[in-house]
This record gives structure tokens, C-alpha cells and sequence, in this order.
């Protein structure tokens, strides 16, 4: 074990969880399912990508367990549904592991880009359209899931999700030219970039596919949904932060909000990572207080129906559910720092719990109790 792995750069803070987490009872199918695709993709197994390099091991896939991310975060899904979710997420994780192995680490930009260049052909808007033969476990991978998801959706929810697919790919760009330029972005920047190439409003998309609810198209670019999927999406990325910070100082990273607050506010790591902390906290509650406060209206200004509300609804509950379950994950998969996390669990006033309910809750952390 190395010295960094021995003492952790800062003690995590007390998250607050405002949702209770739940587990899908489909995950030991999941598992197994995800494990036997990942060797027919060559995902996991002898390379196919032209290299030598071996991503990931089955012991170190076994460990990051993305089944049970998707268990937690898709608590209802139907076992067929949670088989593509979690093959979806083993394919984004190897995606970002694989690039790092081959062209962050040697600072590649042309090789990267050409790489990204190749993989929205395998995502056709109109699946009548054949895509060039896959050359690696990424393409070949990617073509196979979007023939098992599109069809069954819209083309203005096929439109979002190539755009948010193609905004996730696009992220290793903007890592991989920070990292040549020695480059920390600041905060307003960092989170405005995030919302825009990170994965989580990619996550939100596959929400409404888990949950079968699409957002009305009518709806969609309200200012209301705009709220709840930068939220969603600012709450994922300073969790994670918070989680991969040690990782990804190893690897040479510097797009990590943990980082950036520290080199902005000249401050040590974890008073950091308390700030990035209590971030998080207020975007969770913005999310509730637009909750309670903008559906009503939403509702009445778009004259949605009674079966269209409830697909919003639905897709709200999605959006709580990963929350938690995200943090669920984080707190027990080899991927991230979690070391003595049990110790600090995140605390909440004990009251009802659910949808919209979480107002009446107030975190409970050293900052606030004084």
C-alpha cells in the first residue's frame, strides 16, 4: 500500500442525505450479466484495442462493482432494465479509465481527439444508418447499447442524450488540455464546464429510461427542470470530487472541485472540502425548495396532464434515488476514497421522508451546530 493510500488527504466530511438509499433486489443478476458482457465487448479479457494494456482486472472490476451503483441508483428498474443501466455505466467508467491509460498519461491531444472523433458515429439518431466497424471495446461497446436503448424512446429524447453522450466524451478534451497546461480552472468556471461536459446530466437522461418517463418536450428547457438538472448534476460532481479527490491527484488530475477551491482560496485541503461540502448541501436544497415552490406552476403554465405529470414526478423520484444511492456506492467501492467513512455517517433531523419532504430537514455538521 502506498503512503498516500495510508493516510487520506483530508477526513471526509459529514454529507448530508437527505433520501434514504435503496437497493434494487435485481443486483446479483445484474452482476453476473454485466460481468459476461464486459468479456464479450472485451471490456475485461486478453486487450482488443491494437494495445497491450490491460484496464481493467477482474479482481479491480469486481471491486468498483457498478452493479451495485446502478442497484442503488435505479432502486425500481425491472432486471432487464438494471442489465443495460449497468452495462451503460461499466462502458462510461471503462471509457474514462481507457483514456486515461492511453492518452492522458502521455498527454496525447491528437491521438485523444481523433479517438473522440470516431465515437458518435456509433450513435445514430436513425438506427437505419450503419457505423464503421469497432476497432475497440469503447466503439464496440457503445454501438451495442445504443441499439439496446434508443428505440424505445423519442428522437427529441435521442437528440438529448447523443448531445449529453457526446458532452461526456468531450470532458477528457478539456481534462487532458488542463492537465498539458498545468492549468486549475476556477470555481465559477469549473462548475459552469462541469454542468455542461460532465456526467451527470448524461446520468439524468438514463434516469427517464430506467424510470419509463420521459420529461414532455414542452417542458424540458423550463426554467424549473433547468433547476433540477443543474442541481442534479452539481450535487453528483462535487460528491464525487469529494470521493476521488486522492485518486485523482495520483493520477495527475486537476479537474476536481476539491482542487480548484483549494487553489483559488490559497486554503488547506480540508477546509476545502468542507466548502466543496456545503456546496452540495445547498444544491440539494435548492432542489427541494424549487420542488415545493415551481412544479405547481410548471404544472398549471403547461397545462400538463395528469399522465404527464406523473411522468415528471417520476422522473424527480429517479433523480433522488441516484442521489443517494450515488452516495451509497461511494461510501463502499474500491474506486474511492472512503476510508473511515463509517465513522462519520451523514446526519438528519429523523422526519418523514420522500419526495419534497426534505425541507424539513436541517443538516446536521460541526460548521452548523457552532
Amino acid at each position: 500500500m502506498s503512503k498516500a493510500r495510508q493516510k487520506q488527504p483530508f477526513q471526509l466530511p459529514d454529507f448530508y442525505v437527505p433520501w434514504p438509499a435503496r437497493l434494487n433486489p435485481n443486483l446479483e443478476t445484474a452482476r453476473a450479466h454485466t460481468k459476461a458482457w464486459s468479456y464479450q465487448m472485451g471490456i475485461l479479457g486478453p486487450p482488443r484495442d491494437g494495445t497491450d494494456r490491460e484496464v481493467w482486472s477482474e479482481r479491480r472490476f469486481d471491486g468498483m462493482d457498478y452493479a451495485l451503483l446502478c442497484a442503488y441508483t435505479h432502486p425500481e428498474a425491472p432486471g432487464p432494465e438494471l442489465d443495460l443501466i449497468t452495462d451503460w455505466y461499466v462502458w462510461v467508467f471503462y471509457f474514462d479509465d481507457h483514456f486515461l491509460e492511453v492518452f492522458k498519461y502521455s498527454r496525447d491531444v491528437k491521438g485523444g481527439q481523433a479517438y473522440l472523433d470516431r465515437l458518435p458515429l456509433f450513435m445514430p439518431l436513425d438506427l437505419s444508418q450503419t457505423p464503421p466497424e469497432p476497432v475497440n471495446p469503447v466503439e464496440r461497446a457503445l454501438w451495442d447499447l445504443w441499439q439496446r436503448t434508443v428505440p424505445s424512446m423519442s428522437m427529441d429524447w435521442r437528440r438529448r442524450f447523443f448531445e449529453n453522450t457526446k458532452h461526456l466524451l468531450d470532458e477528457s478534451m478539456w481534462e487532458i488540455e488542463n492537465i498539458s497546461e498545468a492549468r486549475v480552472s476556477n470555481p465559477i468556471e469549473y462548475i459552469e464546464m462541469r454542468r455542461k461536459v460532465g456526467g451527470a446530466p448524461w446520468s439524468s437522461d438514463l434516469v427517464e429510461h430506467a424510470v419509463a418517463a420521459e420529461i414532455p418536450a414542452r417542458v424540458v428547457k423550463s426554467r424549473p427542470m433547468r433547476v433540477f438538472k443543474d442541481t442534479f448534476s452539481d450535487a453528483v460532481h462535487l460528491r464525487n470530487d469529494l470521493f476521488s479527490y486522492e485518486r485523482e491527484l495520483e493520477e495527475g488530475e486537476l479537474s476536481n472541485g476539491v482542487l480548484v477551491v483549494e487553489k483559488f482560496l490559497d486554503c488547506d485541503t480540508q477546509r476545502a472540502a468542507d466548502l466543496v461540502n456545503d456546496l452540495l448541501t445547498s444544491r440539494l436544497q435548492q432542489f427541494e425548495a424549487t420542488f415545493a415552490t415551481e412544479l405547481p406552476w410548471l404544472f398549471a403554465e403547461n397545462a400538463l396532464n395528469p399522465v404527464e405529470q406523473a411522468q415528471v414526478l417520476s422522473y424527480l423520484r429517479g433523480l433522488q434515488d441516484w442521489q443517494s444511492g450515488g452516495h451509497e456506492w461511494h461510501m463502499r467501492s474500491n474506486r474511492y476514497m472512503n476510508q473511515h467513512s463509517e465513522e462519520r455517517p451523514a446526519l438528519s433531523i429523523p422526519v418523514p421522508t420522500g419526495l419534497g419532504t426534505s425541507a424539513l430537514r436541517i443538516p446536521l455538521t460541526p460548521g452548523g451546530l457552532g
